[in-house]
């Protein structure tokens, strides 16, 4: 039977019509909602759907099935549901249904990375449209601008540019073929010019896959982290490693999700309404030059943001 995060999910994100086929990937922790998901589809006209539970990280010697490939190929609409922090890490099977899907060039995917029962009945019940009425809104303030600051009354004291670089959108709204996005949804986002980071950015909501017990500060110069000081420090140091653009600015992007309750997981709180997030690391796919291997994201709260010298309310 359809429930309020299901229906909401197929429905309002994924614009679900009758007769598409459904495919749900899920960890262990979230079958029993991979299930439920999977009857909703049919309680709407879903012409099959069928619910694929994935064993996260793969055990010894895994290998990736290729009716696994087949379904994510011929699916209409896939969600992937995991109580994961990082189900990327350690797992064939996912990475390679992503390029399945990539390749394929059809169908709509919704991802959500760790998920539990709380964000089932409060994000995935997100009303949509004032969702994306508000990552709108945000996006035309940003558009056009370049120069950014940042300051909070936590410490951070940030400025960069944006150099015309292209403005995304994630409004909640996975409709078009070949869509690929987050649940929940909600952020508006850029690449800021590598080089242009001048400042100190003090970390005090969540840490992409590291535990933040404390407020981390990063200070960077000509874009790249020069020293960084606190309780998360160590760790991140030994996860960017040698590598000087693993420490070089990636993204900036705002929450737009008035919706979410930020509770110290990067993979939420970055769409929080009120937050905002600067990534270290990879932008090529969204309009940088950044190369680096990796990527994480710095979320901080309650930012005051100036736009070419214009203050943006959130």
């Amino acid at each position: 039977m359809a429930t309020r995060w299901t229906e909401n999910v197929l429905g309002s994100c994924l614009g679900l019509r009758p007769v598409e086929t459904v495919f749900v990937l899920v960890d262990e922790p979230l079958r029993e909602a991979g299930e439920a998901l999977c009857a909703s589809a049919r309680d709407l006209g879903a012409g099959a759907a069928r619910c694929w539970p994935l064993t996260l990280p793969d055990p010894p010697l895994a290998l990736v099935p290729e009716s696994l490939l087949t379904h994510v190929r011929n699916a209409d609409v896939i969600v992937s549901l995991f109580g994961r922090l990082d189900p990327w890490a350690g797992s064939a099977p996912l990475r390679a249904s992503i390029a399945a899907f990539r390749a394929a060039r059809r169908g709509r995917w919704a991802f959500g990375a760790h998920i539990d029962g709380e964000a089932l009945e409060r994000e995935l019940t997100a009303d949509c449209a004032r969702v994306a009425r508000t990552v709108q809104r945000i996006a035309h303030e940003i558009g056009g601008a370049d120069e950014v600051h940042i300051a909070t009354e936590a410490g951070t004291d940030l400025q960069f540019r944006l150099g015309g670089r292209p403005v995304h959108r994630e409004t909640s709204f996975l409709t078009e073929q070949g869509a690929f996005g987050n649940l929940p949804g909600g952020e508006v986002y850029a690449a800021p010019l590598e080089w242009s980071a001048e400042g100190k950015l003090v970390v005090d909501l969540s840490l992409g896959g590291i535990a933040l017990t404390g407020p981390l500060t990063l200070h960077f110069r000509e874009g790249r982290v020069v020293e960084m000081s606190g309780a998360a420090a160590a760790e991140l140091q030994r996860r960017l490693g040698d590598d000087p653009w693993a420490r070089t600015v990636g993204e900036f992007g705002i929450g737009g999700n008035p919706f979410v309750r930020t509770r110290g997981i990067a993979a939420l709180d970055e769409k929080a309404l009120g937050t905002v997030h600067l990534a270290l690391g990879a932008n090529r796919g969204f309009g940088g030059e950044n190369t680096a291997a990796t990527h994480c994201d710095c979320v901080i709260g309650a930012p005051r943001i100036v736009l070419d010298g214009r203050p943006l309310l959130l």
